[in-house]
């Protein structure tokens, strides 16, 4: 699939200089990728662009992990009390539902224009498809083996370790491929929103400088993170399916 994906690049790139070739683009709409890649070295020469990497690369982690973490808890606690859980779904529908480009001002006011309120936003956005995916294993998985669980009289932690753990996995692990694009999104809506530092800023920086190439540098330096961390997100899963098989 990698493999596939560099040739798919590869082949973009070769269209769009052919496009800006043939058409005579002029720079300022849509400049060719040498331009785009001149752009960009001369950001890492100059503007520190690894700091505003790793600053945006640092939210998307912390915010995955803790949205991961609130999820996985939460469908536990809602597949074991469903009356929990309908008391909270409606708040959580509220919360997600709600833009997110609406709830980022309201973060940045509460909590500052540091890193914080990306985080909180990330992990707002990656809580609920894992914590669906959590509920959806724990509830519809391998009925049969929770029969034998119950006839080996297996311990409630044996149980969620060796019965329900891994037959939610799959959907737990989908759950999170799904919140890696969301966490992307959140990221950059939170810097452009407010921020000093991370590659929305820059991207937000090169629209207002009308600078076509920065913004365009931006836009693939986060959809090629974004591709990474769904790929060591399919690495996890295909490497957590392996280890944690039903016997």
């Amino acid at each position: 699939m990698v493999l596939r994906g560099i040739a798919g690049l590869v082949a973009t790139l070769v269209l769009w200089t052919a496009i800006v070739f043939i058409f005579k683009v002029p720079a300022f709409l849509l400049p060719g990728p040498v331009e785009v890649f001149d752009r960009v070295a001369f950001l890492f020469e100059n503007a520190k662009l690894t700091r505003h990497i790793w600053v945006t690369l640092s939210e998307i982690i912390g915010g995955f992990a803790f949205g991961t973490a609130g999820g996985i808890l939460a469908g536990v606690i809602f597949a074991r009390a469903p009356r929990i859980e309908r008391f909270a779904t409606p708040l959580i529908l509220l919360l997600q539902t709600a833009p997110k480009i609406a709830i980022a001002p309201l973060l940045l006011l509460w909590l500052g224009i540091g890193p914080t309120p990306k985080i909180v936003l990330i992990a707002i956005v990656t809580f609920f498809p894992v914590m669906q995916g959590m509920v959806t294993g724990l509830r519809y998985g391998e009925g049969s083996f929770r029969d034998l669980a119950s006839v080996l009289r297996l311990s409630p932690w044996q149980r969620f370790r060796h019965i329900e753990l891994p037959s939610a996995l799959p959907s737990v692990l989908a759950g999170m491929a799904v919140a890696t694009t969301l966490a992307m999104t959140a990221a950059v809506i939170g810097e452009l929103i407010g921020a000093n530092e991370g590659l929305g800023y820059l991207l937000s920086s090169g629209q207002e400088n009308s600078d076509t190439a920065v913004v365009i540098g931006m836009v693939m330096l986060l959809s090629l993170i974004g591709w990474a961390f769904y790929e060591v997100i399919e690495l996890i899963r295909r490497r957590s399916l392996g280890r944690f098989q039903l016997s």
